[in-house]
């Protein structure tokens, strides 16, 4: 053992850490009291501990494994995978609460020191009715007055160059040109007739406005109309916009004494010159964004599918700007706030999905990226701006319920989409990376709650209630179709089972019967018909003809040949010469499957079929005179669907009279023959092509 060094006197004793002088220098001190150092130096010598300053957190804390464990046990359990509970218990808080949950808690609880810089914490201004939302550094942690040098200061007045740049996204409007809007105010007395109309008709689908409210503010603003805001007048003419496209035409000549599409052409114009004059496509306004939300949905029968998907981009992008993808609650907002916000988003997200789904593409990537929450099961008047509380959900069906079963119908969908989080269309369903199995329990789940939800609480004797009916029974048919085509396998070798056919063939005449029944207007539901399109009318036809056409006879067959002459009563597009290819080539399908009908039913020994008045009509327009077989058949038959044999209301059947001109030319289509479409997806592809390029495709709100 080596002796103590000598020179330490008795009781002297090592410092744990080196003088200040030595520090200083950056040279080893020998810690005696003086050091050697400052001894040969002449130094003073005093030994100062040192203060060791808090280390910078320059990366975000790690999510734990315990963490990162519960968090894919949930992933798991959302698609329905049985996950036994987690039996140990040890984890630290710290393990747990992951990245994503420390930023909400930021968002949420408001920080005690304004020194205190969290990249992480996103900032929402509100000034004078506006919003802008801050999510990035260093934007979100400024003050409420500073924000970049080239964006304008919230709540500004639209300048005149702003103006100009929101009229670049509109079509011409050759018809109107207003100068001061302010003439195009309805009187007094047409104002609770439109009140009416809308929360009767336009309400139920676009649950944008808070009625209650929004009435009162409009008012009080028509007494002073050269005085109201411009996102105001904005919204109060999509207001109007709204209700006039819900007019029928007899409604429309009694209230306002003019013809429907000239009233509709007169406030098309009046709401995209109030949302120029808002300065519309630079605005950080809700109401601004309303007024334009309302635009769209009225102009979708007039304005093409591709100006409709950037208009849809617009609104997104605006949304995104205001905050709307982040949910109220994690924003601090009040209840009323953070509900109508909610609303406001999801019905975008909607008509994106709509738009995206009949132009054949994506919707938008930023619908992904938020957190908000689907909107309360509530009346408008369980809504108020002062309350404090959260109402209640309600059981059953409110005006906002069609809203819901849009919102629950476009989560399912994501709920199959393997490849990316907001890739929400009807396709995902098609994937191969689902099994059928799985793709069926997913499909029940949503059944089976919809029917808790709504469906048990459903009044026949209530217009309301019997849409929300159909549109539920509707989705759910589509997505046990689209789960079951033989499409999904279409480039394989694998034969398409006779359970798949007999599923798919069962929901696609459902679909056909939902639509005739809507287009017949019973049980009250032509109100609702200006919002409903033919957007999946065409592939369910071409779904029912070509298992019509592998079942021969029967008589389901029988069956789905009635059906499709009382949907077709409501297209005579289909029975015109010139006409567009997508009408075109479904006459020329329907005559090649009836000719195979007819054929099969000689082969088998049974009567020959009466040819409907349908087949006559499309017969006459789609093939040369020489080719009409000779009137050898038994007599036509003229009542091509009846109350008994589709189990709802008669559905009279038209006559036609084709147009007799020639063809008008129209874009090239190969018309396949039907068994392509089950061997070859490209055939799919370019089908859908061209109903989507249909001058005016239009999107229903199923």
């Amino acid at each position: 053992m080596p002796l103590p060094d000598q020179s330490l006197e008795l009781g002297d004793t090592l410092k744990s850490y080196s003088c200040l002088t030595c520090r200083q220098r950056k040279v080893r001190c020998d810690r005696r009291t003086p050091c050697s150092n400052c001894i040969k130096a002449e130094k003073e010598c005093s030994f100062i501990p040192p203060v060791r300053g808090k280390r910078k957190r320059t990366k975000p804390s790690r999510e734990g494994l315990h963490a990162k464990l519960k968090r894919y046990e949930e992933l798991l359990r959302s698609y329905g995978v049985k996950v036994e509970p987690s039996v140990d218990g040890e984890e630290s808080e710290s393990e747990v609460a992951s990245q994503h949950d420390i930023e909400m808690k930021d968002a949420v609880e408001p920080r005690n020191s304004s020194l205190e810089i969290d990249e992480a914490n996103p900032k929402l201004i509100t000034k004078e009715g506006s919003s802008r939302y801050f999510d990035s550094a260093p934007w979100s942690k400024l003050g409420e007055e500073f924000q970049h040098p080239e964006v304008g200061d919230i709540g500004e007045p639209v300048a005149e160059s702003n103006a100009l740049e929101s009229d670049i996204f509109f079509e011409p409007e050759s018809n109107h040109k207003f100068e001061n809007l302010t003439s195009l105010h309805p009187s007094f007395h047409i104002l609770p007739k439109l009140r009416e109309i809308y929360a009767d008709r336009v309400d139920p689908w676009i649950k944008i406005l808070h009625l209650p409210t929004f009435c009162a503010v409009l008012t009080d603003a028509l007494r002073h109309p050269r005085d109201m805001p411009k996102s105001l007048e904005a919204a109060i003419f999509g207001f109007y916009f709204a209700a006039v496209s819900a007019l029928s035409e007899d409604e429309c000549q009694e209230v306002f004494g003019i013809q429907k599409a000239a009233m509709c052409s007169r406030y098309r114009a009046a709401t995209r010159q109030a949302l120029v004059n808002a300065g519309f496509l630079s605005t950080s306004s809700p109401m601004t964004l309303r007024a334009y939300s309302l635009f769209i949905m009225c102009v979708r029968k007039s304005y093409r599918v591709d100006t409709l998907f950037v208009l849809s981009g617009i609104a997104i992008r605006l949304a995104r700007k205001m905050g709307l993808h982040r949910d109220g609650t994690s924003l601090g907002l009040s209840p009323f706030d953070t509900e109508m916000r909610r609303r406001l988003w999801w019905h975008l997200v909607h008509v994106d999905f709509r738009t995206a789904d009949v132009l054949g593409t994506r919707p938008s990537m930023d619908l992904s990226s938020g957190d908000t929450k689907a909107p309360l099961n509530v009346q408008d008047e369980d809504l108020d701006p002062d309350m404090v509380d959260v109402p209640p959900e309600r059981n059953g069906i409110t005006s906002i319920t069609l809203c819901l079963i849009q919102c629950e119908t476009m989560e399912t969908l994501r709920r199959f989409s393997t490849a990316s989080p907001g890739d929400v269309r009807w396709e995902v369903l098609f994937s191969p990376d689902v099994s059928v199995a799985e793709k069926e329990n997913v499909i029940s789940q949503i059944e089976d709650h919809l029917e808790r939800k709504f469906l048990r609480y459903c009044d026949p004797s209530d217009s309301l209630h019997t849409m929300a009916s159909i549109m539920i029974r509707s989705s759910i048919c589509k997505m046990k179709l689209f789960a079951h085509s033989r499409r999904q396998f279409a480039s394989s070798t694998t034969q398409t089972s006779q359970r798949d056919r007999n599923i798919v063939f069962e929901n696609a005449t459902k679909l056909l019967e939902y639509i005739a029944l809507l287009k017949g207007g019973h049980h009250g539901l032509e109100k609702y018909m200006w919002q409903i399109g033919t957007s999946y009318l065409w592939n369910t036809i071409l779904y029912v003809l070509i298992e019509t056409r592998h079942r021969k006879t029967g008589t389901e067959v029988d069956r789905s040949w009635r059906l499709i002459g009382a949907v077709l009563s409501y297209y005579p597009q289909v029975f015109e010469k010139s006409t567009r290819a997508v009408y075109t080539a479904v006459g020329k399908w329907i005559l090649e499957v009836w000719d195979h009908y007819v054929a099969a039913s000689k082969a088998e020994g049974l009567p020959e079929p009466s040819t409907p008045e349908y087949i006559s009509a499309i017969r006459q327009c789609r093939r040369p005179e020489t080719d009409v077989p000779p009137p050898n058949n038994t007599a036509s038959d003229s009542t091509p669907a009846t109350r008994d044999s589709l189990s709802y209301g008669n559905v009279s059947f038209q006559k036609y009279e084709p147009n007799l001109p020639e063809f008008a030319p129209f874009e090239s289509y190969d018309f396949p023959d039907l068994l392509s479409f089950e061997m070859d997806p490209n055939e799919w592809d370019q089908w859908e092509q061209l109903v989507a390029k249909q001058e005016f495709a239009q999107f229903d709100g199923m």
